[in-house]
């Protein structure tokens, strides 16, 4: 099959299935979760069909033209987009699997495969995507698409308000980011990306160092809200009000994702603008911190595998702004699996249990479900980076390119991130797997098999995947290297010393089962109260927002509007006496007629 026939096949798909499902669907839930099935299937085996094939060059259609601008819709089909395009659509096939168990039994299922298929419509057309302006628009069906599966549950109060705390943050980045898209276009007159990339005549290459930095620090303002970076990233935790099949989603493979798959596309503009990366750099390792030290003191599962995310998403943004594209591509692939195996393992737990609580999983008898809690573990290790599972050999890279010039604080801040991740994830095993208090009986529903499935498929995957880093490398175009065992014996021991931390404090028999950061009570308070950025944002940008709005309501009442009411009231009151003067009586019209004849008489005759 050519191509264009194959990208359209990928891209098209979901939208068809969206459409056929929401508008002929809607009390077929059956037939339209059979055919968003299928669906997916068909733009899974169409991107393994472009990966196959390998990179061409990009396809372009002309839009519409207005004197020297060109806009242009097409995609692009080189190594980063081909790969991640199949990460996307194997992802989106294993949930839209499993959330055939998991929302078996609710009424708005139609209306979720749906949903789900639109998703997976919007990021593939982003991923794929040749223009700016054209990854703009999907950028934002991106955002569309998690505001609607976010806030899914919307009769519930803390979803829909998680879904409008995600959209409009996300949208705070989104303004900068198109501020800086318009600038492009405004100095170079294109949004094709491989023009602005080009290394002779691209976008770097025609501008003055400091508009680059503005540029592109303005583009990573987008990333900092789609990525959940700090300070935009407590949008992040509140989305787990949503089904718990779409935060795997969400987290691994399109609405977190699209903002590091954005830095992919426009890494040589990073790199060209060394202030912004500096900046990036720092912003990104902070992150890491902060969202590791929140998750080791949390207590829902679900929270804590967000928090995760927040952090390994800073782990992707500091390899791409250190100077590494392949650490970069190669963490969001490896984090894509394991993340999404993690999610769905906690959602079998609480589909199982009815609570997000880890402990309360663990005394109800979390470790009886063995398909989940393998899953669990092998997801975890994968995520604290222990080998030879994928994660370790992503991490490996990253570590490698921020030690580059030798140790520094970017670097030791990673360590740091990477113990703490090491620890929260095995607090988290322990929890389930050695509970306080078994329970005796069990009250857990079986694991379903399309549950079931998808978990085993996404083990395998983060078990074997990190093997693969040289072909990954070799798709990107670069010459995979390979590292000393002696240059990992940092990493690896910053690993089994966050586990080993975890095991004393959770794992062991008469574990006291408190965090060892709850003997430093300030950091304990600052850590279970998320640093309070919340409340910071409470007291300062809401109530701002709050009292403006306020007083302009009260302009809006007292002022226009009072003002205008006024008017008309001084309209109808004029009215009202001049209907005196209209009483039908003859002799006063006389009157008034002989009055008048009079005063021009008498203005004539003076003249």
């Amino acid at each position: 099959m050519d191509t264009l026939s194959l990208i359209l096949l990928t891209t098209i798909s979901p939208l068809a299935c969206f459409v056929i499902a929401i508008i002929f669907l809607i009390q077929q839930p059956r037939i339209a979760q059979g055919l968003v099935l299928c669906g997916s299937a068909v733009s899974l085996l169409s991107a393994i069909g472009l990966l196959l094939q390998g990179p061409v060059e990009p396809l372009r259609f002309l839009w519409f033209q207005s004197g020297a601008i060109q806009l242009q819709f097409g995609f692009i089909l080189d190594g980063p987009s081909l790969m991640f395009g199949v990460v996307v659509a194997f992802i989106t096939a294993c949930i839209m699997l499993y959330s055939v168990g998991y929302m078996a039994h609710d009424p708005g299922k139609t209306r979720y495969f749906a949903m789900l298929s639109f998703f997976a419509w919007s990021m593939l057309s982003f991923v794929y995507a040749v223009d700016l302006l054209q990854s703009f628009i999907f950028w934002e069906l991106v955002g569309l698409s998690s505001f609607f599966l976010i806030g899914f549950w919307f009769e519930k109060p803390e979803a829909a308000g998680a879904a409008r705390k995600a959209f409009l943050m996300t949208r705070v980045g989104d303004v900068g980011l198109f501020i800086g898209i318009l600038i492009i276009l405004q100095l170079v007159h294109s949004f094709d990306i491989p023009s602005l990339l080009d290394p002779q005549s691209g976008l770097s290459t025609q501008i003055s160092p400091g508009m680059l930095n503005a540029i592109t620090l303005l583009i990573f303002i987008g990333i900092m809200g789609k990525s959940a970076q700090f300070p935009l990233h407590t949008w992040l935790p509140d989305a787990m009000e949503g089904p718990t099949p779409v935060s795997a989603l969400l987290h691994s493979a399109t609405m977190v994702a699209a903002g590091v798959f954005l830095m992919i596309r426009l890494h040589p503009l990073f790199m060209a603008a060394q202030d912004t990366a500096l900046i990036v750099l720092s912003i990104a390792t902070f992150t890491a911190i902060l969202a590791s030290t929140i998750a080791m003191v949390d207590t829902d599962i679900k929270k804590v595998l967000a928090y995760s995310s927040i952090s390994q998403l800073g782990f992707m943004i500091m390899a791409l702004a250190a100077g590494s594209l392949f650490a970069g591509v190669f963490h969001l692939i490896t984090h894509a699996v394991f993340k999404a195996l993690l999610f769905l393992c906690s959602g079998i737990y609480i589909h199982a249990y009815h609570t997000n609580s880890m402990a309360e999983i663990g005394r109800s008898g979390g470790r009886r479900l063995k398909a989940t809690t393998f899953g669990l573990i092998i997801g975890g290790a994968a995520l604290s980076g222990v080998p030879p599972l994928a994660g370790f050999w992503s991490k490996e890279e990253i570590f490698t390119q921020l030690g580059h010039n030798g140790f520094n604080i970017y670097m030791a801040g990673a360590f740091l991130a990477a113990f703490l991740t090491a620890y929260y994830t095995f607090r988290m095993i322990f929890l389930i797997t050695k509970p306080d208090q078994a329970s005796t009986s069990d009250h857990s529903h079986p694991e379903p098999m399309n549950m079931k499935a998808p978990v085993l498929l996404l083990t395998l995957g983060a078990i074997v995947l990190g093997f693969f880093g040289s072909s990954i490398a070799q798709g990107l175009g670069l010459i995979p290297q390979h590292h000393s065992v002696i240059l990992m014996i940092p990493t690896v021991s910053v690993v089994i010393l966050g586990i080993l931390i975890a095991y004393l404090d959770y794992g062991r028999d008469n574990a006291p089962r408190t965090g060892f950061i709850s003997k430093i009570a300030p950091l304990n308070t600052l850590f279970t109260n998320k640093w309070y950025i919340d409340e910071v944002y409470r007291i300062t940008i809401v109530a701002i927002t709050q009292a403006l709005s306020r007083i302009l309501h009260w302009i809006e009442d007292h002022v226009l509007d009072g003002n205008y009411d006024r008017f008309g009231l001084g309209i109808l009151r004029t009215g009202a006496k001049s209907t005196r003067i209209q009483g039908g009586w003859m002799q006063l019209y006389l009157g008034w007629a002989i009055i008048l004849l009079a005063v021009v008489a008498l203005y004539l005759g003076m003249r």
